[in-house]
């Protein structure tokens, strides 16, 4: 069967002296593998068609019971040209894509979160370079899964007063049930949960770029976020470190 599929590389290896394995997310049939045979030969059909962060017609060969399939032919639809020069918008890209390939499983279809991958990659084209794109992006990426942090009152007794940072409950928590129940937390400023919540209204990074931050408080914040982020989606620290020190 033949089955066409708007896609988005999210890794390429090489297979053979000619051939390719590549990784999608896909719009209608989730995470995929498919090999491109003849992929680096000259004047092969696949040459300038298919390549990192960029958006792609797919047409590939379905067979049941089967983990990887074989491309038949695909089409460019979009490039995303700027993360050929611009290395830190790049960088952003790069740390996007490792949080939807860790949590997209195989075969699995979800527009909604193909939809929020596409609009991700186009926002790290223009801002991708700004240390605040990232922990933007990871709050919005947080809450389409469902896993939004409390950032306004503590999550076990509600109140708003001596706040701190608890990831594994999913958000702020108080002074009295950290020590009462022993849990691990972080110092959480209010100018920095301030900001925070924030930045989860922003439904664009435009304002979020623009913030601008102390040496603390952005400590502060990739503390709160990197923290969080390992908990909840088990991403290695190393992407998000990249990521961060390349804007």
């Amino acid at each position: 069967m033949i089955i066409k599929a708007t896609a988005i590389p999210i890794a390429i290896f090489p297979y053979s002296s000619t051939s390719h394995i590549v990784h999608w997310l896909t719009r209608q049939n989730g995470k995929i593998s498919t090999i491109i045979k003849g992929a680096t030969r000259p004047k092969n059909r696949f040459l300038g068609e298919y390549e990192l962060f960029s958006t792609t017609e797919l047409l590939f060969f379905a067979t049941p019971n089967k983990t990887l399939f074989t491309a038949k032919e695909c089409s460019m639809l979009q490039s995303r040209n700027a993360f050929r020069t611009n290395w830190r918008a790049m960088q952003s890209a790069s740390y996007i894509t490792a949080l939807f390939s860790k949590t997209t499983p195989e075969d699995a279809p979800h527009p909604e979160l193909f939809s929020l991958y596409e609009e991700l990659l186009d926002l790290a084209e223009n801002h991708g370079q700004a240390p605040q794109f990232i922990p933007w992006a990871e709050l919005h990426f947080s809450e389409a899964h469902g896993h939004a942090p409390n950032l306004g009152n503590c999550v076990l007794c509600s109140t708003r007063h001596d706040l701190r940072f608890c990831a594994s409950q999913g958000g702020v928590v108080c002074g009295s049930c950290s020590k009462a129940r022993k849990l691990p937390a972080l110092g959480s400023p209010p100018d920095v949960l301030a900001i925070l919540r924030a930045w989860q209204q922003s439904s664009t990074p435009a304002p979020v770029i623009n913030t601008a931050l102390t040496a603390k408080q952005r400590t502060e914040i990739n503390a709160i976020l990197s923290t969080f982020m390992h908990t909840h989606f088990n991403l290695n620290p190393h992407h998000r470190t990249a990521a961060l020190h390349a804007a």
